[in-house]
This record gives C-alpha cells, sequence and structure tokens, in this order.
C-alpha cells in the first residue's frame, strides 16, 4: 500500500515559510492569501503527522522535524522539476520526428521539394521516409509502421483517414515515328487496349488509376511489361518496347526534349489522380510536422496539375 503523497504545493509554500521566516510573506510570493496559507500548511502538519512549525506574534520558526522535512522537500522538488522538464524534452523530441511512408512518383518527384522546405522552416525537424507502392504505404499507415502516408491513388481504404494536397496526372507516351504520335484525333480506350502497354505493377496508384479509368470506360488493359519503377519503364518505351503509362511529371524530361510523345486521349478517359496524405485515427502524429507537410505540398505548384513543358499539348 502506497502513503499518501503530499500535495506538492504544500511543500511549496513550507519551504518558502522556511526561506522568509514568515507565512505572510511566503503567502505572499505565492500569491496565496495568509489565512489559506495558514489552513493549508496545518493540513500538511495534520496529513504527516508532525508539528512542522512553532508559530508565534514574532513569525513562524522551524521545528527539528520541520527543517528535516523542508530538505527532503527541496530533494523532491528539485526531483519533480527534473522530471517535468524531462518529460517536456521528451515531448519536443517526439515533435520533432515524422516517419512517413511515401508512394515511389511521391518520393522520386515531389518529397525531395517538400522535405527541403520543411527542413528550412524547422532545421530540427527530423523526417524519415519509406518507399514503397500506394498499396503497401496504407498498409504501413494501417499497421502502425509508420506515423503517416503520402499516395497518389484514386481510392483510399476507409479504414484511413485523408486529406488530398494536390492533383497528379498520368500521360501516355510513343516513340515519335509510332502510328499514335501521328494522329490528329484522340487515342480511345478501345485503341489503348488493343495494344500491350508498359505499365506499373499491380497495387500502385499509376496503375490503380489506369485501371479505374480503363474500367470506367468498359475495358481492360493488357499490359505487355509491368515493372515497379518508373526509370526502368521509361528506358523499356525508349528502346520501342510499346506505349508506356506513367506521371506526366515522370516524363517531363522526355516529352520536353522530344525523345518521347504524349498521345492524346478521348476526352472522357481521365488519367488524373489525386495526391493524398493519409493517417490512422490511433496514430500520434506530430500536428506541427503535419503542418508543415501540407504548407510545402500546397505551395508546389507542380502537385496542382499537368507540370509545365514545352510539348504541351493543344486542346
Amino acid at each position: 500500500m502506497y502513503a499518501k503523497v503530499p500535495d506538492l504545493q504544500d511543500l511549496h509554500l513550507l519551504v518558502a515559510v522556511a526561506a522568509t521566516g514568515s507565512i505572510g510573506q511566503a503567502a505572499s510570493e505565492l500569491r496565496l492569501t495568509q489565512p489559506s496559507a495558514s489552513r493549508r500548511l496545518a493540513s500538511l502538519e495534520r496529513s504527516l503527522r508532525i508539528q512542522l512549525l512553532h508559530r508565534d506574534t514574532r513569525g513562524s520558526t522551524l521545528t527539528p522535524s520541520g527543517r528535516v522535512v523542508v530538505d527532503w522537500a527541496e530533494k523532491l522538488l528539485r526531483a519533480t522539476e527534473q522530471f517535468t522538464n524531462s518529460v517536456d524534452a521528451l515531448g519536443q523530441e517526439r515533435n520533432s520526428l515524422l516517419h512517413a511512408a511515401v508512394s515511389m512518383t511521391i518520393a522520386e518527384h515531389y518529397a525531395p521539394t517538400w522535405l527541403a522546405k520543411m527542413r528550412k522552416e524547422a532545421p530540427e525537424m527530423t523526417v524519415t521516409l519509406s518507399m514503397a507502392n500506394s498499396c503497401e504505404v496504407m498498409s504501413m499507415v494501417e499497421s502502425g509502421k509508420v506515423d503517416l502516408g503520402l499516395v497518389e491513388c484514386p481510392q483510399i481504404r476507409s479504414s484511413l483517414k485523408s486529406r488530398a494536397i494536390g492533383v497528379d496526372e498520368l500521360a501516355v507516351a510513343v516513340l515519335p515515328n509510332h502510328p499514335w504520335a501521328r494522329f490528329n484525333r484522340r487515342v480511345t480506350a478501345k485503341e489503348l487496349t488493343s495494344v500491350g502497354l508498359l505499365v506499373r505493377e499491380q497495387g500502385s496508384g499509376t496503375r490503380e488509376t489506369l485501371d479505374h479509368a480503363l474500367s470506367a470506360a468498359g475495358f481492360t488493359a493488357k499490359p505487355s511489361l509491368e515493372l515497379a519503377s518508373n526509370t526502368a519503364l521509361k528506358s523499356a518505351a525508349l528502346a520501342g518496347m510499346g506505349p508506356v503509362v506513367l506521371p506526366a511529371i515522370a516524363l517531363a524530361r522526355e516529352l520536353e526534349n522530344g525523345s518521347l510523345v504524349e498521345v492524346r486521349l478521348e476526352e472522357n478517359l481521365v488519367l488524373s489522380r489525386s495526391l493524398s496524405l493519409v493517417w490512422s485515427s490511433a496514430a500520434n502524429v506530430s500536428r506541427e510536422a503535419v503542418s508543415l507537410l501540407l504548407s510545402a505540398a500546397r505551395g508546389d505548384r507542380r502537385a496542382h496539375g499537368r507540370v509545365l513543358r514545352a510539348t504541351q499539348l493543344a486542346s
């Protein structure tokens, strides 16, 4: 059975009386009335079953037992202050850490800029990133392996909370000598699924966006190559293996220098998706870190639609 611990404010008062030699002066320092201070000291004596003070018209002096209790009280109050400071420091350390998982496209093309902005605003902030496809990122958030995730897919799991932070668009690209590059009309969903496409793997936000758009039009993609790497898929397209479907931002350099050409698609075939922040209701996420991340993402023009490039297609 644990002994009753004295009220720390009562111990502060007792130490103040020992230092000033006056209940009235000690009460004034602690912003108490003298009657209230007297009642608290009397209550402390009853609780400890020890007379702590001699009281007379000249003031209050410590009894021998009171001097011992004051010595113990000072040690306890110092330990309490150290405990409080340590807990505050631990909280600040927790708030300066952010463990996040990000999808491939965000990791390669968006996250570096966002992290640089966060570091500029909060140099003490430490961010650790894990990279996976969007499906895997959501699983990591659900399991608590990370504080939050950044994904680019058309559907967010109902088990997670989410907030849209931007928009990303896909592009279908081919070599300049491909028949689709010379079309004066838009390629239909049927035509798009009549050939083998170079696409990302199942579970990626890019693949889910493509499959969702084609399914809405009543068709299913027929991949000739599935890879978990944007760079590898671009290399395959440049080698002439067929049309590639990737985020426009991942193809920006090739489309700008003309090594690949973007295919115009029929208007009802929409290949855009939200960039989303996802987290679990059970997660203990640093509000400061989230605020900084949202600010950095929303300030990035590239995350608000089609990237600017010299080969922007006419409508």
